[in-house]
């Protein structure tokens, strides 16, 4: 195909070449004018400067206020503190009372009223503080006078439930999980930054790339164009056009790849943002991300305090920690199931109301103690197990999570290192590689090198210049995995 345009007459040459200019703009300018209905339709929008720029700062917000995610933790959290205030319930005083009356062949046999005031106490013991008035018994001791009864009693266990009762072990529990369930919120929202900080520096690096390729493909227009005079002065042969515009082509499909990528990288973020009504949210196309920064060494100091704070502060730990408290509880709880139940109860009482506690024949009182003891005490035993099996399982799963987490931190921080190491040599190669595409330029203007051999150096440029830039980003996502890993998100 070559051979036979070389051999065409020059007027059909030319006519050739201008078609081929012609079928050029024809195709971007169908390419610009693309159906605008899609959401990235316009090349154009790429090719403007970028309205405003969202930094990654700005992602994190608006991921912590209203990704869904989040909101189910902090869910969690509000469920946690409803069971320690549903846990404090058990210790609320409560009121009772209650009135019956007998009627047995058209007289009232019986009338009966009472009611009391109990108060638990947190440490065990109550406090009743009671009154009733029985009228119409036989019995003695049930039998009041009209004026009632008013009594106080205190009831305090003796052995078992002195160190722990049901009451507290069910408030220590439940306030044993609630740090578990903001170090669930931590945790989700960690996993959330991490996978984000991932996404936006993809998104970083697809834009300086495309930036890379827009540049690219900016010089060999204009260099076609140049190329196209200086054919049509004569002063150039025409297949230096062709392959101008072959260069174009080349570079225009590198163009619309990198824009592709781009457009990818931006739905990526968008899946992290909501609206404050619950919908999704999207980053409008000429929104551009941060340029990456240029990389940090770690050095030994940072990593060895990165290191114990993760051992502090990763909120797995802290949700095993939680878990391992709260079972403690239980084998407290069970431990205290084999003593024997004994509880005393002493109630000063008076039957003359109106003269208080004791009235004019000294202090009248009910004394009482209970005793309880089950024989084979299979429950307590069982209870116990079951409690001490919990705890263990959680401390095995407690030890295997800090193992976990000093690898964690050892793996981000030799990622940090390589990729700190893999930017600084696509740094030096890329100062390079413009080196020597600027020197080949040069050579060309004069007249000392041909179109081919600076295109070659132009693109393995260009191919230095991206190596950095997945170089950069590499590094700035292992910064992002080691943030994430040393609990400093």
């Amino acid at each position: 195909m070559l051979n036979l345009f070389i051999t065409l007459p020059a007027h059909l040459r030319t006519v050739c070449v201008c078609s081929i200019a012609l079928f050029m703009s024809v195709t971007v300018t169908l390419h610009a004018q693309r159906d605008s209905t899609f959401p990235f339709s316009q090349r154009d929008i790429l090719s403007r400067p970028a309205a405003d720029t969202l930094r990654l700062e700005e992602l994190f917000a608006a991921i912590n206020a209203n990704h869904p995610k989040l909101r189910a933790a902090i869910l969690g959290v509000e469920r946690a503190d409803a069971s320690v205030m549903r846990a404090w319930g058990t210790l609320d005083p409560q009121l009772r009372s209650q009135y019956n009356v007998k009627q047995q062949d058209g007289k009232f046999k019986n009338n009966e009223f009472g009611g009391d005031l109990t108060v638990p106490i947190y440490w065990g013991p109550k406090v009743v503080a009671g009154f009733r008035r029985n009228l119409g018994f036989f019995d003695q001791d049930v039998l009041t006078p009209e004026s009632g009864e008013l009594s106080v009693a205190l009831q305090v266990p003796l052995w078992r439930n002195i160190m722990i009762d049901k009451n507290r072990a069910s408030i220590q529990k439940a306030e044993a999980l609630q740090p578990g369930a903001q170090a669930n919120l931590t945790e989700q929202r960690n996993e959330l930054f991490l996978k984000s900080s991932e996404k936006y520096w993809d998104w970083s690096a697809a834009y300086q790339k495309f930036r890379i390729a827009q540049q690219l493909l900016t010089i060999a227009e204009f260099r076609f164009e140049s190329i196209k005079q200086e054919v049509q002065r004569g002063e150039r042969a025409i297949i230096d056009s062709v392959e101008a515009y072959q260069e174009i082509q080349r570079r225009l499909g590198s163009y619309v790849k990198s824009r592709r990528d781009v457009e990818k990288a931006i739905i990526a973020v968008s899946i992290f943002l909501w609206n404050a009504d619950g919908t999704s949210a999207a980053i409008p196309i000429a929104i551009a991300p941060a340029s990456l920064p240029a990389p940090q060494l770690l050095n030994f100091n940072q990593y060895g305090a990165d290191k114990s704070n993760a051992l502090l502060f990763r909120p797995e730990l802290l949700e095993l920690n939680a878990e391992y408290d709260a079972a403690g509880v239980d084998v407290r709880f069970a431990n205290e199931q084999w003593k024997p139940e004994v509880n005393v109860k002493f109630a000063p009482f008076s039957q003359q109301f109106s003269q208080g506690l004791g009235g004019q024949t000294g202090l009248n009182y009910k004394l009482g103690i209970d005793f309880a003891l089950p024989l084979i005490q299979r429950d307590a035993r069982g209870q116990f197990a079951l409690a001490d099996i919990k705890q263990r399982e959680v401390d095995l799963k407690r030890r295997l999570m800090q193992r976990d987490v000093e690898a964690d931190v050892d793996d981000a921080a030799s990622e940090v290192i390589a990729a700190y190491e893999q930017a600084q040599a696509a740094q030096l190669e890329r100062a390079a590689a413009v080196t020597m595409e600027q020197s080949e330029r040069e050579l060309f203007t004069r007249g000392e090198s041909n179109l081919f051999t600076v295109n070659i150096r132009e693109r393995a440029s260009a191919e230095a210049q991206q190596r950095e830039v997945d170089a950069l980003a590499t590094f700035h996502k292992a910064a992002a995995r080691y943030r994430w890993a040393t609990a400093r998100f």
